[in-house]
């Protein structure tokens, strides 16, 4: 009995000596997070003794729970194989977006940048302070997976034939497909033929009166967005696409190789075929970008995290605006492509990163991004947006804006230009608030100064518009109001219920347009 306590009162601390050793051995949560990535520096470990406690994982670290590993574990069915050579492009770089997903908390911004222009004397973009809130090792993290993904892109070798010839592409569907005709109609008045995509984001959105019957005799056609994504690799069915994203994969996803991107509220003014696609700086550049009214105001952090060791010099002042793109993806695949993995980690990481919440964060951004992270060649527009407006009574409120021919911005801006007075041509009419949506406008109180009796004119005076477009540019879009509004009334499901639709517009033209106003 002696010998049995005495084997008992030894074996009683020994126990508890290896299983507080074992504990101490055991990866912490800190460390769980981060063990797959041999490359991130981690935080430090604060033992009790030292200065502060490991935080727990509710406290702020940013935790992901392990992926399943059993074989067992339910897994989303794959897509039938496709031999669409653009199905099976995206079926290889979703894997790999997925692949490169980032693992960290949304990127926290305090406050928000300021909405403004760019100091008069500035030339050239300035670090914009950082409002970045993350800590050092999710920064650390994002970097190594944005690297993952630059790895995978360096090594693409893109396959001939994939994309072919040149056209317009346009996301619509809902409250976006009326605007969106009025721009396919303006695009034929410019004396475009191209052939134009119009997006939509799923079958609910497909309106098949539109899509098969209309948009046909106007040389354009539908595409479902879902109908391409469901193509994905099985993984990356849970990534959730909406708004500002749908941009950057209808660019991908549209069988043209050269594209005109259009915001279904931008209008061309000019074939694209004859004014921009075989002319200068696109035909050396193969990305043209437009500027935005307001100063840049990116994190300094996304360029370490895209691995440049400082933001690239000379980039503009001002950041862009992305209601009309110009792309050659025989030359602009890869920018594409990081561009599509900065849209679809947009909403939580790079769209803050690139804006730090100021007014129209988006996508804006993130074409002009990819290229200069790439050292791929673009061209911005240096001539400034202009801006047009209507008078409410009570204040000047914007109405649209006017973006400018790349071909007339390079021959006055360059170094070797000769004739600083030059005109700059307007290419492009942003019309974004309000929008040229028919049912919208006769509805919402845009058409009326603040006393809601007096019409207004939207875009300013005649004599302002044939100044600067050579017509009644507002007059010629109100006749393709009242044509659309009038033929699609009963056909355009958001304007189903919008009473003596076509009457109205009627009325507001004529008040407006015949009686020389």
């Amino acid at each position: 009995m002696r010998s049995a306590l005495r084997w008992l009162v030894l074996l009683i601390p020994t126990t508890l000596l290896l299983l507080a050793l074992t504990h101490l051995a055991a990866p912490t949560a800190h460390t769980r997070i981060y063990e797959h990535l041999p490359n991130v520096k981690l935080p430090p470990v604060f033992t009790p003794s030292g200065p502060k406690k490991l935080p727990d994982i509710d406290e702020g670290l940013p935790y992901m729970p392990p992926e399943p590993t059993s074989p067992t574990a339910p897994s989303t069915p794959s897509a039938p194989p496709s031999t669409d050579p653009i199905h099976e492009l995206w079926n290889q770089w979703s894997e790999i977006i997925h692949k490169a997903r980032p693992r960290t908390l949304p990127i926290s911004i305090s406050g928000r940048a300021s909405t403004e222009k760019p100091p008069h004397l500035m030339t050239i973009r300035e670090p914009y302070r950082d409002l970045v809130k993350n800590p050092y090792y999710e920064i650390d993290s994002l970097q190594e997976w944005h690297r993952v993904f630059m790895e995978e892109l360096n090594s693409f070798v893109e396959t001939p034939g994939v994309f072919k010839g040149q056209g317009v592409v346009v996301v619509g569907g809902g409250e976006y497909f009326g605007p969106a005709i009025i721009g396919i109609h303006m695009l034929r008045r410019a004396g475009s033929m191209l052939p134009v995509q119009v997006f939509v984001p799923d079958k609910e959105e497909y309106n098949p009166t539109l899509c098969e019957q209309y948009l046909p005799k106007l040389n354009a056609s539908c595409v479902v967005m879902a109908d391409i994504l469901s193509q994905g690799a099985r993984d990356t069915a849970d990534l959730k696409i909406s708004h500002y994203q749908y941009k950057s994969l209808a660019l991908l996803f549209s069988s043209f190789e050269e594209v005109l991107l259009l915001d279904s509220d931008s209008m061309a003014l000019v074939a694209p075929e004859k004014d921009l696609f075989k002319t200068e700086p696109y035909t050396s550049a193969g990305l043209v970008v437009w500027p935005d009214f307001w100063q840049a105001t990116e994190s300094p952090k996304f360029y370490k995290i895209a691995g440049l060791p400082s933001m690239p010099m000379n980039l503009p002042p001002t950041s862009s605006e992305s209601g009309q793109l110009l792309v050659n993806k025989k030359t602009h695949l890869k920018t594409l492509l990081l561009a599509a993995y900065y849209n679809i980690y947009g909403p939580d990481h790079y769209y803050p990163l690139l804006s730090q919440n100021a007014l129209g964060q988006g996508d804006k951004e993130t074409f002009m991004a990819a290229a200069a992270v790439l050292h791929a060649p673009y061209y911005r527009v240096q001539t400034p947006v202009a801006r047009l407006g209507r008078d409410t009574g009570a204040e000047d409120k914007g109405t649209a804006m006017i973006q400018h021919l790349p071909s007339d911005d390079l021959l006055k801006t360059s170094p070797s230009a000769t004739d600083s007075d030059a005109k700059v041509r307007p290419a492009f009419l942003h019309a974004n608030t309000p929008k040229m949506n028919a049912g919208h406008l006769v509805d919402e109180g845009d058409l009326f100064k603040n006393d809601g009796k007096t019409r207004l004119r939207l875009l300013g005076t005649e004599k302002e518009q044939m100044d600067m477009f050579g017509i009644d540019l507002e007059q010629a879009i109100w006749e393709l109001l009242v044509q659309t509004g009038c033929e699609l009334a009963d056909v355009i499901r958001e304007w189903k219920k919008r009473e003596k639709l076509c009457s109205r517009l009627e009325e507001h033209y004529s008040a407006m347009f015949k009686s020389g106003s």
